[in-house]
């Protein structure tokens, strides 16, 4: 059966790629990701949604890059909370939530490519942007408040166009610029469990030249997964805040932007589904301590430590903007400063007496960026040039506390010795069996790079595109951890240690665009990412400390833009090469490590729709189709060499999809009613490298919503409905078994109700 799915996606491929060699055929097909915006009423045929994918506003339909829109009118009409709920409606995209308990971290992947490791060594895949400047870590990203103008997907190796480079594409968050007319919008919304959010954003002009824009939000409420005592987990107290100052007097042009956030609150709902008590761990813990552990009957029930239940999040992060008009030409600086401090636990035993498993981390982030950009008209404005460069520095710390059978070294002290003889361990061994660990860990990465990209349009219709880039990456890593109860360095002669590398490499990207038609617009693109190498964090043993090798795609793509008079229809077919694809592989549980697989292939299409079918009733569509699989992936298991090219990429979903209907009823002659429905669709999911039974199964999301214009005009009232069917899958997790005894796992959300009531002037 699988061999069928993959050859008919070969053939949906195949068929895409020789759809585009035929021009004629190619009109009724199109390409990537581009309805963005809820459509316009798009009277004249257009769809204008501007966005600046490569650095310039353009129409999005013009841009030959896999690109999708959402802007902050299409983000509330389907009732997002945050940027990890585009995934609904952008196919191919899939987050995975925060891991160890946290509840903030971003983790986005992009046709299969992305990173969901919190570790400091590992860096994103998939880059996230916040008016321009990257975001290294997560944790305290200020994603939820209004005043976005629109968020920004792109497909593929990104590093000609933005500061730092990715490889499986970015997600760029572009704030509203305040101007000359003055604004104020605002939501109070209150839902299940308790939920109240409430938010703000301010835009005044304060003269001929300046204006501000203030963004404010608070949320609180109760999680949805019940402990004996104290407040849920995955509860919600978060306050955030921006200020934005605009500075527009010719030839300047200057944007200053602030922002912070601050989070109090418990660790992120996960459960504890199966508890192996003949692994090697729990019959020390059941022989020496306390028998371990119960599972819980409802993955909305469990019980946990009150020192690990903690996810507390501080961040300040401040950006300037200086673009200068220099004739037709423009020169731009943008610089970034970005510091979070964030500590979060989990508790794998499910028991809030037994400290059997867990883990609890402190980390602090830190990081500067500087971009420079010239962009210019050349050969009598026929072409555009840019060329960049761009600094990078990070700082992170990480204090981490591993806890396995909390006191069982002490309780081996005091055994008896013929009980110890039973399990043959002698007293020098003892030290070693404690396995609570407190790791300290530091990272600077320090990254230079220059870009470049050129346009040039051949003839009316006919456009090329060239890029490339010159990365230059550092790393300096220094870990020293210690065996709590004994106090002995967690690898004797090794810990504590320090390892400094660096990678470089060029990431070039071409691409040619042909307009059809004024309406319908064809492109081919070739373009290489690379992520550098990285250390193994997580060493136990001497040969696992050192570094892993930088990973390299080379995708390939085509599509078609296209609008038919109200009707917005892309499509893009691509193939992905991937060498040295960068795995964190859990090979005896006691031995989780990143190392890289020989290489992988990722093909597949994306498709969009957007219409309106009358004054009143639009749909919105999308599908994904991948198929992705290893060509070469060997590694050591139990210390054997094995072939592991017969498992399936993780986070890598078959298909995706979303179908969105949206109706308007007038009310009156100025007030209407709007009454949608969501459906978001993903088939199966591994979601870890060893393709264990934590996986996501075929399922779709229902969210309904009607909303209601009130007078005085500009207010209105939503009541929605998200996942109506209360359908709750794993979205990751950790097979621990083998050794450790347990299979946790972290589950999307149950249904909620919720009430908003918004105002705009």
């Amino acid at each position: 059966m699988q061999v069928q799915k993959e050859g008919a996606l070969s053939v949906l491929v195949l068929v895409g790629l020789a759809t585009f060699a035929n021009p004629v055929h190619a009109q009724i097909v199109p390409e990537p990701l581009a309805v963005a915006d809820e459509p316009e009423p798009a009277e004249a045929g257009q769809n204008t949604i501007v966005v600046t994918a490569r650095r310039r506003e353009e129409r999005l339909q013009d841009v030959p890059i896999s690109v999708s829109a959402l802007g902050q009118d299409a983000l509330d009409a389907r009732g997002f909370d945050a940027i990890t709920d585009v995934e609904q409606t952008v196919p191919n995209l899939v987050f995975t939530p925060g891991q160890g308990g946290n509840s903030g971290g971003i983790a986005p992947f992009i046709r299969g490519v992305g990173e969901n490791d919190f570790i400091i060594t590992a860096d994103p895949a998939v880059g996230l942007y916040i008016d321009g400047v990257y975001v290294a870590r997560t944790f305290g990203a200020t994603t939820e408040l209004l005043g976005v103008n629109r968020i920004e997907v792109l497909r593929g190796p990104q590093g000609s166009l933005f500061g730092k480079n990715t490889i499986g594409g970015a997600i760029n968050v572009v704030s509203n610029i305040p101007g000359a007319v003055a604004k104020y919008e605002g939501d109070i919304r209150y839902g299940s469990y308790n939920t109240l959010r409430l938010r703000a954003n301010v835009e005044t002009p304060l003269s001929d030249t300046l204006a501000l824009g203030i963004s404010a939000l608070g949320e609180f409420g109760e999680g949805w997964q019940e402990i004996p005592s104290g407040d849920n987990l995955g509860n919600k107290n978060v306050v955030a805040g921006r200020a934005l100052l605009h500075y527009d007097a010719a030839p300047f042009d200057v944007v200053l932007s602030i922002d912070g956030l601050r989070r109090r609150q418990n660790a992120a709902p996960h459960s504890l589904l199966d508890f192996n008590a003949d692994a090697f761990f729990p019959i020390l813990q059941n022989t020496f301590l306390e028998p371990c552990c119960t599972v819980p009957e409802r993955i909305d029930r469990t019980d946990t430590n009150p020192e690990l239940n903690r996810d507390i999040t501080d961040a300040f992060n401040a950006a300037l903007t200086v673009s200068y008009d220099i004739g037709d030409a423009t020169l731009k600086s943008i610089s970034g400063y970005r510091w979070v401090s964030a500590e979060f636990g989990r508790d794998g035993d499910a028991s809030s007496t037994i400290n059997y498993a867990g883990d609890f981390h402190d980390e602090t982030a830190e990081q500067f960026s500087q971009e420079l950009q010239f962009i210019a008209p050349v050969f009598a404005g026929r072409g555009n040039l840019l060329l960049g460069a761009y600094f990078f520095r990070e700082n992170t710390t990480d204090d981490t506390r591993l806890i396995v059978a909390d006191g069982l070294l002490d309780a081996l002290q005091s055994a008896p010795q013929p009980l110890l003889d039973a399990f043959g361990f002698t007293p020098g061994i003892l030290p070693f069996l404690d396995f609570n660990i407190d790791f300290d860990n530091r990272q600077k990465t320090t990254n230079y790079a220059a870009f470049a990209n050129f346009t040039y349009d051949i003839t009316d219709a006919l456009s090329a595109e060239i890029g490339g880039r010159y990365t230059f990456e550092r790393k300096r890593f220094t870990q020293d951890a210690v065996r709590i109860a004994s106090g002995l360095p967690l690898i004797p002669g090794v810990t504590p240690y320090t390892l400094e590398e660096d990678w470089d490499a060029f990431s070039p990207r071409a691409s040619l665009s042909y307009d059809i038609t004024p309406e319908v617009m064809t492109y081919a693109s070739w373009s290489r990412g690379f992520r550098s190498g990285g250390f193994n964090g997580r060493p136990t043993a001497a040969a696992e400390v050192g570094s892993y090798d930088p990973e390299f795609l080379t995708a390939y793509e085509v599509g078609v833009k296209s609008s038919f008079g109200p009707t917005v229809l892309n499509l893009a077919v691509f193939r992905n090469e991937y060498t040295d694809q960068q795995l964190l592989v859990n090979k005896t549980n006691l031995n989780v490590t990143y190392e890289n697989a020989g290489r992988s292939r990722i093909q597949g299409l994306e498709l969009e729709l957007a219409t309106r079918v009358s004054p009143r009733f639009q749909i919105f569509a999308a599908v994904g189709l991948l198929d992705a699989k290893y060509l070469e992936f060997e590694s050591f298991v139990n210390g054997v060499l094995t072939d592991l090219t017969d498992r399936e990429l993780k986070n890598a979903p078959e298909v995706t999809g979303s179908l969105s209907f949206a109706y308007t009823l007038p009310l009156t002659d100025e007030l209407d009613a709007r009454f949608r429905s969501d459906v978001s669709y993903r088939s199966q999911t591994f979601v870890d490298v060893e393709n264990s039974p934590l996986r996501t199964p075929d399922y779709a999301i229902v969210n309904l919503s009607a909303e209601f214009d009130l007078p005085p005009r500009g207010t209105a009232l939503r009541f929605g409905v998200d996942n109506v069917t209360d359908k709750q899958v794993i979205v990751a997790g950790f097979d621990g078994r083998a050794s450790f005894g347990f299979l946790e796992a972290f589950y999307s959300e149950p249904r909620r109700y919720s009430v908003t009531f918004s105002i705009e002037r």
